[in-house]
């Protein structure tokens, strides 16, 4: 999928080794723009890549694109994506050998989300699954949305601004979408790299669990596109803008001037990674703010907007598959694996847990 914590590799693969991509079109699409983001932000902030502009044009020529459940052959095995309901245009890739029936998860959630529809199992003797939340579960969609919604209008109400740093990909169109669903009245603006790939996800409705819907609240809401657009946001009930982690992009600007008057608020709708803006702000009540340490006296929340399967969902799923060898990956090998490793053991499965580095046979 288009994250970049998954792509982020993907142009030094195929220059240094002619690497072959495949994805949907959506991926691709958006792929493009992450990588010179990533190359911009690397500039500004000083930190090496192992690749430069040069090899996202090599990345980009070896796209092979693909719908969902359309088959194609690659040398004797069939190969299928299938909806991975993480973001729109994330896929889960299995794999037929003729001997063996195989299922990457990717990043996967099997709940519904505003934008995309959950994954569905599919039978496979092997399962490659991803166990983020492993040990632990996510609170009710409907309960946290509904949480969400309430604080929005507790601040509008009292005549405060509400700042909710979002994603770009993904979680900026959720959060739209919400807002125009239960609270349409508000005047709700939009800014950051969200804008353009809520237009690409719009050019792929393919993707989407209900195309209308989002081409109904981005066309509801306002979208910031001058330096006149970013004052006049300042007067909003609501602005919606990357980085979720407070970690440059226009939410920063915001936070900088919303950050004196205590009728505003920040509402944070994503994990806060270690040493992350939104991390320092939740703990210590701080930011850099152009490389000052700030001091931000305003009310922050947090709400799990996650759309990564949790403990429960990944037990059911590896069931439903009816998969007999369960590998865990992209997971925490001390805090997440080891409880999600005895839930699927208990379910009867034969469960791998890999170590970087080690190789193994599954006969």
């Amino acid at each position: 999928h288009s994250h970049i914590d998954h792509l982020g590799m993907v142009p030094w693969l195929a220059s240094h080794h002619n690497t072959n991509l495949h994805a949907t079109e959506l991926t691709a699409a958006i792929s493009e723009m992450m990588w010179y983001d990533c190359h911009k932000v690397s500039s500004i902030e000083r930190y090496p890549l192992p690749w430069d502009k040069r090899d996202i044009d090599i990345a980009l020529s070896n796209w092979n694109t693909h719908k969902f459940n359309s088959p194609w052959e690659q040398n004797d095995w069939k190969m299928e994506l299938h909806r991975a309901g993480h973001i729109p245009g994330a896929a889960m890739l299995h794999v037929d050998t003729g001997s063996k029936k195989i299922l990457f998860s990717g990043d996967f959630d099997t709940r519904d989300s505003q934008l995309v529809i959950g994954a569905k199992p599919v039978k496979s003797d092997v399962l490659f699954v991803e166990g983020t939340y492993g040990g632990r579960d996510h609170p009710s969609k409907e309960e946290e949305n509904l949480r969400f919604i309430e604080r929005i209008s507790e601040v509008v109400q009292r005549g405060g601004t509400a700042l909710v740093p979002a994603f770009a990909n993904g979680r900026t169109q959720d959060v739209v979408m919400l807002l125009h669903k239960h609270l349409p009245h508000l005047d709700v603006h939009v800014d950051g790299m969200g804008k353009r790939v809520a237009r690409l996800q719009m050019q792929h409705p393919e993707t989407l669990r209900n195309p209308s819907a989002l081409e109904a609240a981005w066309s509801w809401c306002r979208r910031v596109s001058s330096k006149s657009d970013r004052k006049k946001a300042l007067n909003a009930d609501v602005i919606v803008s990357t980085s979720g982690m407070l970690d440059g992009g226009p939410s920063i600007w915001y936070l900088n001037r919303l950050r004196h008057d205590p009728k505003n608020a920040v509402l944070l709708t994503g994990y806060q990674a270690r040493n992350t803006g939104g991390r320092r702000l939740l703990e210590e009540k701080r930011i850099p703010i152009f490389s000052n340490l700030t001091p931000i006296d305003l009310e922050i929340d947090q709400y799990s907007f996650s759309t990564h399967a949790g403990h429960s969902e990944i037990v059911q799923f590896a069931k439903d598959c009816e998969a007999e060898d369960v590998v865990i990956y992209h997971s925490d090998p001390s805090i997440a694996r080891p409880p999600l490793a005895k839930a699927l053991e208990e379910n009867g499965h034969n469960v791998h847990v890999p170590e970087n580095g080690i190789s193994g046979i599954l006969e």
